[in-house]
């Protein structure tokens, strides 16, 4: 018996543990493989004002680097006046930099940055899957075109930059080969400890001597599997912000960015945890404890005469819980049907018990009947 103990516990914390690997893993999957994940996600960043106040300051550096505005302001200026030329320039950088973000915010510039992040994700996939020998680049032209636009450059400047200016490179060629690896790891690893954390909570919920609190354990270890993947996340922001310390500029906008770009992280987590938390109530809601049989007995008399309506009734919960959507497997057609079948197994053996527990005779009396009995 000792022997079962041990293995059981076993069986759960790898299980936990691959069950956490999973939801990093599937995190990783949907954000990097996901095109539309991918774009939503870096429209998000745009959007915070931290981020696009850092990008404006990056595009406005990056034109008045290469547009030599100094020089052009001489040939405009008389020659009195051509030692102005140069606090005039910074003075309209500064004037640039504070206008570069309301234009950047506009739903214009938005969609050229959504635009460019989909045509380099969708480059980097293509090129890692058929093996090509070239480097993927994120696409500034537009954006560039726009911010010199409302800043009083000519656009023509930004014709005249060096192409790794306006193509900011994100991917080398000597990259790519263990971009293919991490892409062939990405898609199939998430599924492979998925099903292995799923062997190890089937094998530990079958050597319990109590299949019930078999049942329960593995809900607990669902839901501390979330909240191991919320602390994977947290660390890992911190570890982000203390590698970029030395980088004021990007010290500043690291936190949202991690925030953001992890979104989906929390989406697995909460999935995670509000499985479990249902797997958690249905266990105790079957178990022994005073709360549980109470719940029970009183609803024994409806769960005896009205076994239709009660399945109705699951399945308008089901349906209420996909419109819903809290968490992103709620909405997804296999996640669901599984869920719903799995709902509707408990319900059909908790019934059963039920009733077996607590028979027509004994089932307890209405207000109107105790006080009829009461007065006999």
């Amino acid at each position: 018996m000792r022997d079962r103990h041990v293995a059981v516990g076993v069986l759960l914390v790898v299980g936990t543990l691959l069950w956490t690997g999973f939801g990093l893993g599937l995190w990783a999957q949907r954000q990097a493989l996901n095109t539309d994940n991918w774009v939503d996600t870096s429209g998000e960043l745009l959007e915070n004002e931290p981020i696009r106040d850092a990008l404006a300051v990056y595009l406005v550096d990056t034109l008045y680097q290469n547009a030599d505005v100094k020089q052009r302001l001489q040939k405009e200026l008389p020659p009195q006046l051509e030692q102005l030329a140069a606090p005039a320039a910074a003075g309209l950088k500064e004037l640039a930099q504070r206008s570069a973000p309301r234009l950047l915010g506009s739903a214009l510039a938005l969609e050229a940055w959504r635009d460019a992040n989909r045509a380099a994700q969708s480059s980097l996939l293509a090129v890692v899957r058929s093996d090509a020998d070239r480097a993927v680049s994120l696409n500034l032209d537009e954006m560039l075109r726009q911010v010199a636009d409302g800043t009083g450059l000519p656009p023509a400047v930004v014709d005249k930059l060096p192409p790794d200016i306006a193509n900011l490179q994100i991917a080398r060629p000597d990259q790519l080969d263990k971009a293919n690896e991490a892409l062939d790891l990405l898609e199939e690893l998430p599924w492979i400890l998925c099903g292995l954390a799923l062997l190890c909570f089937a094998a530990a919920i079958w050597l319990s001597s109590d299949r019930r609190r078999g049942a329960l354990n593995v809900g607990i270890c669902l839901i501390v599997a979330g909240i191991a993947v919320l602390a994977v996340r947290r660390l890992g922001g911190k570890a982000l912000v203390d590698a970029v310390a030395d980088s004021p500029n990007a010290s500043a906008v690291a936190d949202d960015a991690w925030n953001i770009g992890t979104s989906l992280l929390v989406d697995a987590a909460q999935g995670s945890m509000l499985l479990g938390l249902f797997i958690v109530s249905g266990a105790w809601l079957a178990g022994p404890a005073r709360w549980a049989a109470a719940a029970r007995r009183f609803a024994a008399p409806v769960l005896r005469g009205h076994a239709g309506l009660v399945r109705a009734g699951l399945a308008v919960l089901v349906l209420l819980l996909v419109v819903w959507g809290p968490v992103p497997w709620t909405t997804k057609v296999i996640p669901i049907l599984i869920f719903t079948a799995g709902v509707f197994a408990w319900i059909e053996w908790i019934r059963s018990r039920t009733l077996a527990e607590f028979p027509e005779h004994a089932a307890p009396l209405g207000p109107l009947a105790s006080h009829e009995a009461g007065s006999t």
